[in-house]
């Protein structure tokens, strides 16, 4: 499906609709150190334009919820929501609803640094705590791929011990909580708003439990799109969504169309 096709059907259903995102690597380029991604010029001021058209918005993340609101100053989207940390909490309205961090997380968080020495983890792995998970990125290594390949069985063995989930991604090995993904918050942003069509853009693995959900919907008889920002990086996303496009830049261009 070609992206002009989704934006003559969407559009006149746009009040109403719901228009959910990814941030990394679909509203924000990926970069190696997590705390300088940002927008791109043009998309936080997209959103803001949809959601005056009377589109609800929802930011469904891996990151914490306060820290997608902080870097990408999403509070300027009038009635976004923020599902964080693949639902696990939720932004509305300058509050946050977040559980209290699980003792699995703790132990994990105290250990992590260890681990990446005794599995003599490359030069420039580096560890993003997301509070109530923990990422281990290794964009920053010589070799990232590599470097995420070897250490990725020793990943998996350390999280069975712990019983929680590892979840690889894009140069990035997360373990994170069992029992959330962006397909339960995607399903949890519909439930809130019951919109009259969705529309979700991801570039991930992680975005493929929303991009089901948007099948799921529309079976049921909901107009819905997802939308994949392909990458060279992760070809085998682009079978699993509706619509492709190049990256963030691609993302937006099909936003701003709508309105």
């Amino acid at each position: 499906m070609q992206p002009e096709q989704v934006i003559r059907e969407l559009r006149p259903l746009l009040p109403g609709a719901l228009i959910a995102t990814d941030f990394d690597g679909t509203l924000a380029p990926i970069v190696a150190d997590p705390e300088k991604s940002r927008p791109i010029p043009g998309a936080v001021d997209t959103l803001a334009a949809l959601a005056t058209r009377g589109a609800r918005v929802g930011v469904v993340t891996g990151r914490d919820a306060q820290t997608v609101v902080r870097l990408g100053g999403l509070d300027a989207v009038p009635g976004v929501v923020v599902e964080g940390l693949y639902g696990l909490e939720q932004w509305q309205a300058g509050s946050v609803s977040s559980p209290e961090v699980p003792a699995v997380i703790e132990q994990l968080r105290r250990t992590l640094a260890s681990w990446l020495s005794d599995q003599q983890a490359d030069e420039g792995v580096l560890v993003e705590d997301k509070r109530l998970s923990l990422v281990v990125h290794t964009r920053p290594a010589a070799d990232p791929a590599g470097a995420q390949q070897r250490l990725r069985a020793p990943a998996e063995q350390l999280a069975a011990r712990l019983g929680i989930e590892l979840h690889p991604g894009r140069n990035v090995l997360e373990f994170r909580l069992p029992g959330y993904d962006k397909g339960g918050a995607l399903r949890r942003l519909f439930e809130l708003t019951g919109p009259t069509a969705v529309l979700y853009a991801g570039d991930d693995v992680g975005d493929l439990p929303a991009f089901a959900v948007i099948g799921d919907l529309r079976a049921g008889g909901t107009p819905a799109w997802s939308v994949a920002a392909v990458s060279a990086e992760l070809p085998e996303l682009a079978g699993a969504a509706d619509v492709l496009v190049d990256g963030p830049a691609g993302v937006v261009s099909l936003l701003r169309a709508l309105v």
